[in-house]
Order: structure tokens, then sequence, then C-alpha cells
């Protein structure tokens, strides 16, 4: 099943769209949510014991000098605020007074 909001599709759990539908068909609604969420999948996937990583103080040193950020300056002048338009843009024409 697909729904044209797409939630659905992009996260692998129903839309509300689609849960009412599911409900109104009698159907259950775990047969319809992706595999990633299923307890089993979670299971497989947390079966294997987790090692701690070793901290930057157990890391070897290999004679590379670490690179620096560059200097940050500060703007000349005020920062601009409205954006700027692309050259393919139409430009907006501000009409005057319409009325009386």
């Amino acid at each position: 099943m697909i729904c044209s909001c797409r939630s659905w599709q992009i996260s692998g759990i129903p839309c509300s769209h689609a849960c009412a539908v599911v409900y109104h068909s009698g159907f259950q609604l775990d047969e319809y949510l992706h595999e990633c969420y299923h307890i089993g999948t979670y299971k497989k996937a947390y079966s294997f014991p987790m090692q701690p990583i070793n901290g930057p103080h157990d890391w070897g040193k290999n004679g590379i000098e670490p690179v620096l950020s560059s200097i940050e300056r500060k703007m000349s002048r005020r920062p601009q605020k409205n954006r700027r338009m692309a050259k393919n843009e139409p430009k907006n024409l501000k009409l005057g007074h319409l009325s009386r």
C-alpha cells in the first residue's frame, strides 16, 4: 500500500491515513510496519555484545600535525537582509497606490 502524503514511504511507519484504511479493512497494523520496526529485527541487531572503543588518550601518534581551522574574520559591513535575486528571476515591480 502507498499513501499520497508519502510519510509512510519515507519513515516505514503507516501514517494516519493508512492506519484508518487498515483498521477499516479489518487487518492488523503490525503487518504493514517496515521490518526494521519488528521486535525480532531489533533483537538480531543487538544480539552481539558491543565493545567500548578507546578514547583519544589511547590513540597512537602518527607524526602528522593536526589541521587548524582558519581564522574567522568579522565582515566589514552590515549583513544584507534581503536575498539576492537570481539572474533569470523576474523583478517584482511594486505598483503605486491603486485605490482612491
